[in-house]
C-alpha cells in the first residue's frame, strides 16, 4: 500500500477529533488582530528531513492560514531536550514539539513496542502501520496524558557506527560501546549483541565520540550525516535494526485555545506534512549513505538474519506486554 492511499484515513482521524475538541477560543492567544505566535521545538539539525518538513510546515499554516498563525521554528534542542520539551507542552508553555518515539515511550508505554528491533520490515510495512488506524490509535492516546498529537512523522532506519572496525557480522558489534538513547529497550538490543550501551543525551555524544569515551552511536543516515558523525566514527553498518518515528504534539491547552477554523488549517497542513516529510525523508536517506561513503565513511551491510536472530531474547522479554500492540504490527504487512 502506497502512503498516499493511506492519507484519507489519517486526515480522518485528525479531523474527527476536531469535533470533539470543542467550539470557540481563549482570546488570550489571540492579539488584537486577530493573529496568534506558536513556537514549534525539536533536538535535531535544522537540515535534516524532520528540520526541513518543520519550516515546510510552519510556512504552509502561515499562507493558508493568511496570515493568522505564525510559527516560530526552532531547532538543535535550543528550547531544552526531548523531555523537556514533552513536558512543557504538557504544561502549556511550548505550542508544538517533535519527539522521538523512544522518549515519548517514557509517557505511553505501549509506544515501546515499536522499538524493539526488527518488527518494522520496511517501509511499506511502516506507512500501513503509522499511516493507518495503528497510528490514529497512537495519537489519540496521548490525550491521556495531556497532549494533543497532530501526526507521526519518519526519522528512519537506524543503523550502527562506530570509530573501531568494520561491522560485517552480529560477531564483530561484540565489545563496542555505543551510544543509545535513555530507553531500556535499546540498552538490552545492544546487550543482546554482546555490545556496552551508554545512554547519553543526543547534545552531548559527538564529543564523548571525539574523546574516545564512546566508540561509537546509532541513528538514521540522515542523522549521521547532517550531525558531521563522519568526523569521529569512520565505519557504518546498515543494520537497519530499529525504525524510528518522532511525533508531532501540541500543547492541548493551544490546541483548545484555536478558533475551530484555525485547527482545521493546522489538521490539513500536518496531512501534507505527514506525507511529504516522508518522501523528503526517503530520498535525503539515500543521499546520506552515498555522501558518507564520498566523504571517507566504510559502509558494510551485514546479514540481518544474524541480527534478527541474536536479537531474538529482546522480543521475547517484551513480547508478553506489547502483545496487542505486536500483533496488530504483525497483522499490518
Amino acid at each position: 500500500m502506497k502512503v498516499r492511499k493511506l492519507a484519507a484515513l489519517s486526515i480522518a482521524g485528525i479531523l474527527a477529533a476536531l469535533a470533539m475538541a470543542g467550539c470557540g477560543k481563549d482570546s488570550s492567544i489571540y492579539d488584537e488582530n486577530g493573529k496568534v505566535s506558536l513556537r514549534m521545538a525539536q533536538t535535531s539539525a535544522a537540515d535534516g528531513a524532520i528540520g526541513i518538513s518543520m519550516e515546510e510546515f510552519a510556512e504552509n499554516v502561515k499562507e493558508k492560514s493568511e496570515g493568522r498563525i505564525e510559527i516560530s521554528v526552532f531547532h538543535n534542542g535550543q528550547l531544552g531536550s526531548e523531555r523537556d520539551n514533552i513536558e512543557a507542552c504538557e504544561l502549556g508553555n511550548l505550542d508544538i514539539a517533535v519527539v522521538n518515539q523512544s522518549v515519548l515511550a517514557n509517557f505511553i508505554p505501549e509506544i515501546a513496542a515499536f522499538d524493539l528491533p526488527y518488527v518494522i520490515e520496511g517501509t511499506e510495512h511502516a506507512d500501513k502501520v503509522f499511516m493507518g488506524e495503528i497510528g490514529q490509535d497512537f495519537l489519540k492516546r496521548l490525550g491521556k496524558v495531556e497532549l494533543k498529537g497532530l501526526g507521526i512523522w519518519e526519522s528512519g532506519f537506524r543503523n550502527l557506527t562506530n570509530s573501531k572496525k568494520e561491522i560485517n557480522s552480529a560477531e564483530d558489534v561484540k565489545g563496542l560501546r555505543i551510544r543509545v538513547m535513555e530507553n531500556e529497550i535499546h540498552q538490552k538490543l545492544w546487550k543482546a549483541l554482546g555490545a556496552d550501551p551508554v545512554p547519553m543525551a543526543w547534545s552531548e555524544a559527538y564529543t564523548a565520540m571525539q574523546q574516545g569515551a564512546i566508540d561509537g552511536q546509532e541513528n538514521p543516515a540522515t542523522v549521521i550525516d547532517k550531525n558531521n558523525v563522519v568526523e569521529v566514527n569512520k565505519h557504518m553498518a546498515i543494520t537497519e535494526h530499529v525504525y524510528s518515528t518522532v511525533y508531532v504534539l501540541m500543547a492541548p491547552k493551544t490546541w483548545n485555545s484555536l478558533t475551530d477554523e484555525d485547527r482545521q488549517v493546522i489538521a490539513e497542513c500536518m496531512e501534507e506534512a505527514n506525507l511529504a516529510e516522508r518522501e523528503l525523508s526517503r530520498k535525503m536517506d539515500a543521499e546520506a549513505v552515498s555522501t558518507l561513503e564520498e566523504q571517507g565513511m566504510k559502509v558494510t551491510y551485514p546479514d540481518k538474519t544474524e541480527l534478527i536472530a541474536e536479537t531474538q531474547s529482546v522480543r521475547d522479554t517484551y513480547g508478553a506486554d506489547y502483545k496487542e500492540t505486536l500483533d496488530r504490527i504483525a497483522a499490518a504487512k
